[in-house]
């Protein structure tokens, strides 16, 4: 009917979704299989450099990609879910970020575990990813098929996922990384000088300071960064009273 009818498969919407993009965000696996069917675009870009695939990813539709390899085969999905947005940010980080562990492995079943270490244009890996939205499975998944290493890895502004945990407040990611990786990680520093204590205070969370304060002793506390803050800086900046109080 689409073909008969001359519908234009890739007409686009004012922030340049196609059809495409929109069954991939909703999980529509038989509308995505139609569209694909009638000609439309795999690998149309939105405006934000985003593909079906990336939307697929972010709402965890594993159900869509699938039907993407059926009828275009392994190799074009492969290509497409490689490829970057115009920030560096893939399907795979998407998905590590909104804790999608379904669309993750099928990531690496479909790409490799390279994907998993692709970084975006802040240098952040689908551990930064999936420490900023809170995922710890997702966290164990990457560290079991990456290795430790990647809990390690650093972003352009030096800092690993346990940095961006200890500002979301995820206290049990923050417990798992330490036990993990060492208490060493929550000592290190970013480039402008801040420990993960000055990333807790930022996020006013008190339970996360307090177990940093039991891991590593209370100096860490008092750590400055370069341009001579401690997380009572922070704290008191953001008008975290009972992080102060502490």
């Amino acid at each position: 009917l689409l073909k008969a009818g001359e519908c234009d498969m890739d007409e686009r919407t004012e922030d340049g979704r196609t059809g495409l993009h929109v069954a991939g965000m909703l999980g529509r696996a038989g509308s995505v299989r139609e569209l694909i069917e009638a000609g439309a675009e795999v690998g149309a870009k939105d405006k934000a450099g985003r593909t079906m695939v990336h939307w697929a990813g972010e709402y965890g539709h594993v159900e869509v990609l699938k039907t993407v390899e059926e009828q275009c085969g392994k190799e074009q999905l492969k290509h497409i879910m490689e490829q970057p947005d115009i920030s560096g940010i893939t399907c795979a980080h998407l998905a590590s970020y909104r804790g999608h562990l379904e669309v993750v492995r099928y990531a690496v079943e479909t790409c490799g575990e390279e994907v998993l270490r692709q970084k975006d244009d802040l240098g952040q890996t689908c551990a930064h990813y999936a420490g900023n939205g809170g995922q710890l499975e997702g966290l164990r998944y990457l560290a079991e098929t990456c290795g430790e290493e990647l809990l390690r890895e650093k972003d352009d502004d030096g800092r690993t996922c346990v940095n961006a945990a200890s500002r979301g407040g995820f206290l049990e990611i923050v417990q798992y990384l330490a036990d993990t990786c060492g208490e060493e990680l929550l000592r290190e520093k970013s480039n402008n000088g801040k420990t993960c204590a000055h990333y807790a205070s930022r996020g006013g969370h008190l339970e996360v300071l307090r177990y940093l304060a039991e891991r590593c002793g209370e100096g860490l506390l008092r750590e400055k960064d370069n341009d001579g803050n401690t997380c009572a800086h922070e704290a008191s900046n953001r008008g975290y009273l009972e992080v102060l109080r502490y």
